[in-house]
């Protein structure tokens, strides 16, 4: 169920929006292209870089590693140019995710996290990002349940 309070939002929700499912639920990349400015920056915990380059990284990475992708916007708040978005994306386990599951598994892994955007004439240009990594590796067998 996606619960949203967008009045206040004008156009960013909608830009957000169509980002991620485009992007995460039709795995369209050219979403990037579209809707993301060139010069855009992602934050995330220890670590700063291109908007662009970032994603580009992520799908080929998430792509190549996931299949019968899902995913779902949980919340999604706008207040002007600025949208909080709290997602959840599940997909099977079927081939190497970077150095955390190099061999498939088989299993149905669900990330979720929230990302704090901005946009500015129709695109996303900056990015802040936080995810539960603690429970992915615990889906893969990498981290005790309860830690």
């Amino acid at each position: 169920m996606m619960m949203q309070d967008d009045h206040n939002a004008g156009s960013a929700a909608d830009v957000v929006r169509a980002f991620h499912e485009r992007l995460w639920g039709a795995g369209d990349a050219t979403a990037i292209d579209d809707l993301v400015a060139p010069d855009a920056v992602t934050e995330m915990t220890g670590f700063s870089g291109s908007t662009v380059d970032v994603l580009r990284d992520d799908v080929a990475r998430y792509q190549g590693a996931f299949a019968d992708v899902t995913t779902e916007i949980l919340e999604l708040i706008a207040d002007g140019h600025r949208v909080a978005m709290w997602w959840r994306t599940s997909g099977t386990h079927v081939g190497p995710y970077g150095d955390i599951a190099p061999e498939a598994t088989g299993r149905r892994i669900t990330m979720e996290g929230v990302d704090f955007l901005t946009v500015a004439d129709g695109q996303i240009t900056a990015v802040r990002s936080f995810w539960d990594a603690a429970e992915v590796y615990r889906q893969f067998g990498l981290l005790a349940e309860g830690l």
